[in-house]
């Protein structure tokens, strides 16, 4: 595997990035989040043994979407969302943008390429961060948590993102810092980019990204 994206005679047409942990700082309470949403589930009726042991925000959103459907109300997921929103707009107070975020963003919309955000984070907090950071008409394209039935590593949202831009996958990088977002990228056909240091650390045991790079610079080729 190649660890420096520059070395590569390739570019991209399209850019794709993850949001908290690949542009801004990661400041999400996943493990208060997680508790407060299954205790407020527990609240309107639902077994715990609905998930397991020790499930990630997304299983939980994954159980609850699966139930929503079945039973054709959407309670479940209007709490999870509630909850969801509220975490976002506690991440939001906290978010900076990585240093080098915002020159490799410019400099690649002059360069003329294609960008956009494909973010478990809700619309709320997404677009008021747009807005505060000074990202205005950076992107093309935006879908969020709001957009899709499915989270990462579900694919939806990157299919969703690529069908928009008519963009074919092969031309498309996708940038994060998690094993959701390389499981997104591998399921939709789309080449990963891992920025380490945000919320996963890879290794050899799990899905391995295309490249891997060290800030969101070395994406300027």
């Amino acid at each position: 595997m190649d660890s420096n994206i520059n070395r590569l005679d390739w570019e991209p047409e399209a850019y794709l990035f993850d949001f908290e942990g690949t542009l801004v700082t990661f400041e999400w309470n996943l493990s208060i989040g997680v508790k407060t949403v299954l205790n407020r589930i527990e609240s309107i009726g639902y077994s715990m043994n609905l998930f397991d042991s020790n499930p990630s925000y997304v299983d939980i959103y994954k159980v609850a979407s699966v139930i929503s459907e079945r039973d054709g109300e959407s309670t479940i997921m209007n709490v999870i969302d509630e909850v969801f929103d509220q975490f976002d707009a506690d991440a939001l107070s906290r978010w900076e943008l990585y240093k080098d975020a915002k020159h490799t963003l410019n400099k690649l919309k002059n360069n003329g390429k294609l960008l956009g955000l494909v973010s478990n984070i809700g619309s709320k907090a997404i677009y008021s961060a747009i807005k505060k950071l000074g990202l205005n008409d950076i992107f093309e394209i935006v879908i969020t948590r709001d957009h899709v039935i499915k989270l990462k590593p579900d694919p939806e949202g990157l299919v969703m993102a690529a069908n928009s831009l008519k963009i074919d996958p092969d031309s498309i990088l996708f940038t994060g810092d998690s094993y959701d977002d390389l499981g997104a990228a591998n399921a939709a056909n789309i080449k990963s980019c891992y920025l380490s240091g945000g919320q996963d650390e890879i290794n050899d045991d799990g899905i391995q990204p295309d490249f891997i790079i060290n800030g969101l610079k070395e994406l300027i080729i």
